[in-house]
């Protein structure tokens, strides 16, 4: 799970489709033939946003690794480094299962915390299939996810990579990696929209929302909030180091052609340095046009926007 270029990682798509699918159709069975109700999907078809949400975090994962890939070959990494490993293998093997004994504890904390809520299809389901089938489908995501957001911009900070100061976009060659950051949280926001309309189910006569279910959502929300803070943080602080730098060495390297340097008034440009001080001074321009985080306005502006659509979304089912 710690290499984000291994694209044959589970949970393969046909353990969830069997998993997913398998659950629903149990589930559908024991409703029509031992309690003699309608499936769940029926009485509240909003239940099948679980199942599309659990496959599309499948889809998610894998789509994210391609796109890592693609933003490690699209910025030439490997020829830019001379420890490329780095940006391979970015977490431990227990990692994964970290997360899993985590996930797997709060779903049977929220269980017992709700236990009288359940029928005997919700138990076995919030007992036993969320924590132990669906559990690890999640974590698959999540491992992506960690590593985008929190391992991959920390690895870059800490590399030789440096800064692509001719970049046509001025954000020193981070376009990628900023595209990457978006569209990993695009993912979450869109699982956070599918559980909000899941436990809300509006228009349908549900009982409802538990204060557990409210608080799971607003804490993911605002975990998720916190994971694209650090990651846009640790970039910004990144290139702001990587272009006070170079700026300080072109400066000290502009000072050795000039005459008395530390004066405005008074420095004097040398006749067989005029060209070669010219030349510092664009290199300075280019250097001092980068930006200093990475991504541009239109990235920018998406994701903020994407920050609060969640939290709008509950607040507005939650009135209804």
């Amino acid at each position: 799970m710690g290499r984000l270029f291994d694209l044959s990682l589970p949970p393969a798509y046909l353990y969830a489709v069997v998993t997913v699918v398998g659950w629903a159709a149990v589930s559908t069975g024991l409703d029509l033939l031992y309690f003699g109700t309608d499936p769940i999907y029926v009485r509240n078809p909003y239940f099948l946003l679980q199942p599309i949400a659990l496959l599309g975090s499948v889809y998610g994962s894998r789509s994210l690794r391609r796109s890592y890939e693609a933003a490690v070959e699209e910025m030439k990494l490997e020829e830019r480094t001379d420890d490329i490993d780095q940006f391979r293998d970015l977490i431990p093997p227990w990692f994964p299962w970290l997360l899993f004994g985590t996930a797997a504890t709060l779903q049977l904390l929220r269980t017992y915390a709700d236990l009288g809520t359940f029928t005997s299809t919700g138990l076995v389901a919030n007992g036993v299939v969320f924590p132990f089938v669906y559990a690890p489908i999640l974590v698959q995501f999540l491992v992506v996810y960690v590593e985008i957001e929190f391992v991959t911009p920390w690895r870059l900070y800490e590399s030789d990579v440096g800064i692509h100061f001719l970049d046509p976009h001025g954000v020193g060659g981070l376009r990628p990696f900023g595209e990457l950051v978006k569209k990993a949280y695009y993912y979450v926001v869109a699982g956070l929209v599918a559980y909000a309309f899941l436990i809300y189910a509006p228009g349908l006569p549900v009982a409802s929302v538990s204060a557990t279910a409210a608080a799971i959502f607003t804490a993911v929300w605002a975990a998720s909030i916190t994971t694209v803070a650090f990651a846009v943080f640790v970039l910004h602080r990144f290139l702001h180091r990587e272009k006070r730098d170079e700026l300080e060495r072109l400066e000290a390297e502009l000072r050795s052609h000039i005459e008395n340097p530390w004066n405005v008034r008074e420095y004097d440009v040398p006749e067989d340095a005029t060209d070669q001080v010219e030349k510092i001074r664009e290199r300075i321009e280019t250097v001092s046009a980068t930006r200093e985080y990475p991504a541009t306005f239109n990235i920018w502006s998406q994701l903020l926007l994407s920050v609060a659509v969640p939290k709008a979304v509950q607040l507005f089912l939650a009135s209804v």
